[in-house]
């Protein structure tokens, strides 16, 4: 089994604890840097992400790149997660959580 397929596996069952992706729902499956993102925001519950930082390590842009597409990947995550897309918070001016339990809303802890 490849590393693509393995990786996919798991994200999409025990690792993040997601509902598998029927295999003829291709509108319903992850990109590789949507499973990228979801991952590094649930490995970092309860953390705020900055943009940078997300485009850094997801994308490998360097310092001070100007762009839209973490903005834009999110977006399109949180539309192919339904009910699960409640779990990923935007603050404003700092960048993007995990919290998957909506009553652990507290004050989001930046990571940079």
């Amino acid at each position: 089994m490849s590393s693509y397929a393995t990786a996919q596996g798991l994200i999409n069952s025990a690792v993040l604890n997601l509902p598998p992706v029927p295999a003829n729902d291709e509108a319903e499956r992850l990109t590789r840097k949507e499973r990228e993102l979801l991952s590094l925001l649930m490995q970092n519950p309860g953390r705020c992400i900055s943009r940078e930082t997300l485009l850094k390590t997801v994308w490998k842009y360097s310092d001070g790149a100007r762009t839209r597409t973490v903005d834009v990947h999110v977006q399109r995550l949180r539309r192919k997660l339904g009910a699960k897309a409640s779990a990923i918070k935007t603050i404003v001016r700092l960048g993007y959580c995990w919290f998957p339990d909506p009553d652990s809303i507290g004050s989001a802890t930046p990571a940079w």
